[in-house]
């Protein structure tokens, strides 16, 4: 199974350690570079437009910028999950983690960008975070990809 590197590589790939979370929410998370206790080393926030999409929500990304070291720190996982656990509280809704290119509206939590997606959590729930892109090709990340499109399609419905 291939380990962290591969993701260091697919993280670095245009110059710089670029983690991109997103939250879907009932609001904006305002989550900025002070709520992610020290975790990226700069956090740029903007928001997507939702024109043309059919769910209320509010949308926004986020590039959380490392040190290309801190890609090897064992702790980054978890500090990961702690992101995440941050931002879709904040947001009351979905905060997600993919990469570059994989987000669409269309095809948010489908079985065609899982193994885009390597990390995740639905407000009030566990963040998960995945390193390695054997997981994120296997069934069961789809299947827990899916449930997180069920979670998506519950709380804002079409």
């Amino acid at each position: 199974m291939e380990r962290s590197g591969s993701l260091k590589a697919a993280l670095t790939w245009s110059g710089p350690a670029v983690v991109l979370l997103f939250t879907l929410g009932r609001r904006a998370s305002g989550a900025g570079e002070g709520e992610f206790a020290g975790c990226p080393d700069r956090v740029q926030v903007f928001d997507l437009s939702t024109e043309g999409w059919d769910r209320r929500a509010v949308v926004q990304g986020y590039d959380l910028t490392f040190e290309e070291s801190r890609l090897d720190d064992p702790e980054l996982p978890g500090q990961l999950r702690e992101c995440l656990r941050t931002a879709a509280g904040r947001a009351e809704g979905i905060a997600w983690l993919a990469f570059e290119g994989a987000f669409h509206f269309d095809f948010l939590f489908t079985d065609d960008i899982a193994h885009q997606v390597y990390g995740y959590c639905v407000a009030g729930g566990e963040p998960v975070v995945v390193w390695d892109h054997g997981t994120l090709a296997s069934e069961r990340w789809r299947r827990e990809i899916s449930g997180v499109r069920a979670a998506l399609d519950r709380d804002f419905p079409e």
